[in-house]
């Protein structure tokens, strides 16, 4: 009798959307208000490529589903050598996050708790305390780990949906002009923010690397790929039109939580404090 696998469809997709919307996605508005509405089009092209890559990837994961994603198609393509580089390049830039991670969640809770902001011994005993937390629970099982990723899926990325969706409704046409703030040409202006949206989609081949864990491979890791790219891409464009149509671009450059000072705006402080805790659990 074969065993149960860990990923559904729907756990695989909130593991796509889940690693892709991050802390560093929270800054993103933030990075882009020295260029104004224009960096809307460069979220659209960065969007439309990151879909792109992952219809390879679908299209990989259809073709082999191997544990190992990335790993496995390159060991397949050109041999052992170039498939160590992958996944030893994957795995340093994954330890080397996590010290980055952990450091912003403590900066994230502040707000909640101020005494902390004082006291450098807490701050570490708090970053560490949720790095082995969440080892904790991946040594558990992935399973686990699949549904605390489906909960705090949904807890990140409400947040950005209320903006995308009743912050847009708010917004004036006006509030878009002038559309390019950055003085230079409007090339220029779109490659800029198209690079700096790029890391905002990071991790959309994250539902193919534990593939042996994914229940019919070759239909779930495609269509999870695609979906939690296009649904990823598609909250983040909208949901920063709402926050460059609510704070200007000067202010916006200025900011280090964008979405929460866009609700504090709409809705008041209360919504504010609610997104900055999207801002930490992501």
């Amino acid at each position: 009798m074969s065993r149960a696998k860990a990923l559904g469809l729907w756990t695989a997709v909130a593991l796509v959307v889940g690693n892709m919307v991050g802390s560093g996605a929270y800054l993103v508005p933030s990075a882009l208000g020295r260029y104004g509405p224009i960096s809307m089009v460069g979220w659209t092209l960065t969007a439309a490529g990151a879909i792109c890559l992952a219809l390879v990837f679908g299209r990989l994961g259809r073709i082999m589903p191997a544990e190992g994603g990335p790993y496995a198609y390159t060991r397949a393509a050109f041999g052992d050598l170039p498939a160590f580089l992958v996944a030893w390049g994957y795995w340093v830039s994954v330890w080397v996050g996590n010290a980055a991670i952990a450091t912003a969640f403590v900066a994230y809770l502040t707000p909640f708790v101020p005494s902390l902001d004082a006291a450098p011994i807490a701050q570490a005993t708090v970053a560490l305390g949720a790095v082995w937390l969440l080892t904790a629970v991946n040594a558990w099982g992935l399973r686990e780990a699949a549904l605390l990723q489906l909960v705090t899926t949904v807890l990140k990325v409400l947040p950005l949906l209320a903006l995308a969706t009743l912050g847009l409704v708010a917004v004036d046409a006006a509030d878009f002009r002038p559309f390019n703030v950055s003085g230079g040409s409007g090339l220029s202006a779109v490659t800029a923010t198209a690079a700096l949206t790029l890391w905002g989609l990071l991790g959309l081949e994250s539902v193919t690397i534990p593939a042996d864990e994914v229940e019919n491979p070759r239909r779930t890791i495609p269509l999870a790929t695609v979906l939690g790219t296009a649904a990823t891409a598609a909250i983040y464009v909208l949901s920063t039109a709402a926050v460059l149509g609510v704070v200007a671009p000067g202010e916006l450059a200025g900011t280090s939580a964008p979405y929460a000072e866009a609700a504090t705006r709409l809705w008041g402080p209360w919504t504010g404090r609610l997104v900055a805790a999207g801002d930490a659990i992501a």
